[in-house]
């Protein structure tokens, strides 16, 4: 028998869905439930899913089964509810709510709980695409995690031809600032020392106002929050990256120097028919200009291999730019055919095995200019945020994004802790204080 008044998450996809997901438990904590491990016992579990790929789509599938198993009322909330909408039968769920009424998951708990006798599913989805501004009804009070993201934005409007996204999200719609002030305030108060911007594409916050405001705006009045430590972006569209923006970025201390761009091939003619808006040189360009104005600098990217009519050529193009402006980390994703989208219905579509082989290639590729970097940094020292610790080992990573494993007492958790880097372990530093 599931214990009533208990709630566990499972979250599928981006760090929006986290922090969508660590807004949802605030409220049930504040509804008097007890959030739980999902492999516990639950009298309610909620999926927050995501539908980026076929094998997120297929993973939420999983995760609602084995939901339903445990017993309790199965929640499905976020992108795969969305992408569903036109669906009515959908297995292993008694509550299905878009994107925009996770918002209300309570008002829809309450609801199922009262009518539980009727059996049947609520099912709310509206049309993502009406939604014209940012709502938010509740605010982050505090942190779980001493790194916590604050989502700024939701929505894109660049409608890339192999991306599901805008169909699922709607478009953009950005964030008021001072609610976005107020909650890094809260979050800092609670113990907070780094937040993470994300968003949709938060390259366009501020492109549905008439205020003129941009990102770099809302990076530049964050880093006035007393108490706070770092600022960290999350995933960027290259053409935000202007001379100007970069000037005024170069001169934010609190940020930092780590940037995660989405730059999905190196390939011009690929870039063109992904309706990506740059070439390979303005990549090259932008990269070349960031590299000049910060220190200990870190570029880190998105990259999809196998998109429609991907030649060989091609994809050694996009090897040669990866190696060529040396990123640090590249996170690849297989291209998969998603509904509604140009790609999906673009000939020449690359087989399984292709994709695979080079998929394997430049996760090798990345991993081999990780360690080329790492190395670099060994006998430096470096400024380290504490945030975990397990058996007499702190973990902590520096302001560009490098991961430091140090011999320390649990009582530094959540100190900005000065070390020297010795060795390489795996994907880790080691460092000594």
């Amino acid at each position: 028998m599931t214990k009533k008044k208990t709630v566990a998450f499972f979250t599928l996809g981006c760090k929006v869905n986290q922090y969508e997901t660590d807004l949802m438990k605030e409220i049930f904590e504040n509804n008097g439930y007890k959030v739980v491990e999902f492999d516990e016992q639950a009298y309610i579990y909620v999926i927050n899913s995501c539908s980026v790929t076929n094998l997120s789509t297929r993973k939420t599938r999983q995760v609602l089964s084995r939901a339903k198993k445990m017993g309790g009322i199965v929640v499905l909330v976020g992108c795969y509810a969305e992408e569903i909408k036109e669906e009515k039968n959908v297995k292993n769920v008694d509550i299905v709510l878009g994107n925009e009424e996770k918002k209300d998951i309570m008002k829809y708990i309450n609801e199922y709980i009262e009518n539980v006798s009727d059996m049947k599913v609520i099912y709310k989805i509206s049309d993502i695409n009406s939604k014209k501004q940012y709502v938010q009804k509740e605010c982050l009070k505090k942190g779980i995690n001493i790194r916590e993201s604050v989502k700024i934005e939701d929505g894109c409007n660049n409608f890339c031809s192999y991306c599901i996204i805008p169909y699922l999200r709607g478009r953009v719609r950005s964030r008021n600032l001072d609610e976005i002030l107020n909650e890094v305030k809260n979050l800092v108060k609670s113990g907070v020392g780094e937040v993470v911007l994300v968003g949709i594409e938060i390259a366009s916050y501020g492109k549905d106002f008439q205020s003129g405001i941009s990102l770099i705006d809302v990076v530049e009045q964050v880093a006035k929050i007393d108490g706070l430590k770092r600022i960290r972006l999350g995933s960027i569209e290259p053409r935000i990256l202007t001379d100007d923006n970069i000037e005024r970025l170069s001169k934010i201390d609190k940020l930092c120097p780590h940037f995660h761009i989405s730059v999905q091939s190196l390939d011009n003619s690929v870039l063109k028919k992904m309706n990506r808006k740059y070439d390979r040189q303005f990549v090259i360009d932008r990269t070349n200009k960031i590299k000049e104005k910060f220190c200990n600098l870190s570029l880190t990217c998105d990259i999809i291999v196998g998109f429609p009519g991907e030649t060989d050529e091609e994809f050694e193009n996009t090897l040669k730019g990866v190696r060529d402006i040396s990123f640090y980390e590249v996170h690849t994703f297989k291209y998969s055919k998603r509904k509604w989208t140009k790609a999906s219905n673009m000939i020449g579509q690359v087989d399984g095995n292709t994709k695979n082989l080079r998929s394997r290639k430049l996760i090798a590729l990345g991993y081999e200019q990780k360690l080329k970097i790492m190395k670099q940094y060994i006998g430096t020292r470096q400024s380290v945020l504490i945030e975990s610790y397990k058996d007499g080992y702190l973990y902590g990573y520096t302001p560009n994004y490098m991961m430091v494993k140090i011999r320390g007492d649990e009582s530094l958790w959540g100190c900005q802790v000065d070390v020297e880097l010795y060795s390489v372990e795996g994907e880790m530093l080691l460092g000594k204080l």
